[in-house]
């Protein structure tokens, strides 16, 4: 009997998953670089926003080149931790380090001021005016991942719930204590400037 033939064929995710994309993986090396936190909650939650923003984008017929949303996620949050990036805020910083780390690589084609924005804005509670669709979908993202999913922007429960099941919290609300401890520390004056307006 031909054994491989009774092997089943590989999902695409599982494809993915065994071999993951350039930007996949430079994503994860710069995190793992980059976070001093143990365990898998801010981890989890990078790759929740993940989901959720690259589900409001096709739900509203956007496009944003899916490993390139996935290295956004994964970084969006390191501006708080970084030691070698500046900005005036965590925001900025997390906006330095991505164009930092992919300097001089070939990027998918999406307007650089859009993944800016995505950065910059994606912890903004009130609307902010003129910002891309895009960057309200990452917006949008993190309310739901805040909300644990009682705001869901149009999202069924069905596409959200399994999201938090697959990717749990883990330790990530010990990591909000520490990034709210540095952020006091840091740059109290970003709790406003940086989230609220």
């Amino acid at each position: 009997m031909d054994t491989a033939a009774a092997v089943p064929p590989q999902t695409a995710a599982q494809v993915a998953s065994a071999r993951p994309s350039p930007l996949r993986a430079l994503a994860d090396e710069i995190f793992e670089r980059t976070s001093p936190y143990e365990g898998v909650g801010l981890r989890n939650h990078c790759r929740r926003l993940h989901r959720f923003a690259t589900a409001l984008l096709q739900r509203r017929g956007l496009e944003i080149d899916v490993d390139l949303a996935y290295l956004v996620a994964m970084v969006h949050d390191l501006g708080i931790v970084s030691e070698k990036d500046e900005g005036v805020n965590y925001l900025q910083r997390s906006r330095a380090l991505f164009h930092r780390e992919t300097a001089g690589i070939a990027l998918p084609p999406t307007r650089a001021d859009v993944l800016d924005e995505c950065l910059v804005y994606n912890h903004r509670v009130l609307s902010v005016p003129n910002l891309s669709p895009e960057a309200e979908c990452f917006r949008n993202a993190v309310m739901i991942e805040h909300s644990r999913g009682m705001i869901r922007f149009g999202l069924s429960k069905d596409e959200v719930r399994p999201v938090f099941d697959e990717l749990p919290r883990g330790n990530f609300d010990r990591v909000l204590m520490d990034f709210t401890w540095r952020t006091i520390k840091r740059e109290p004056l970003s709790i406003v400037r940086g989230i609220f307006f």
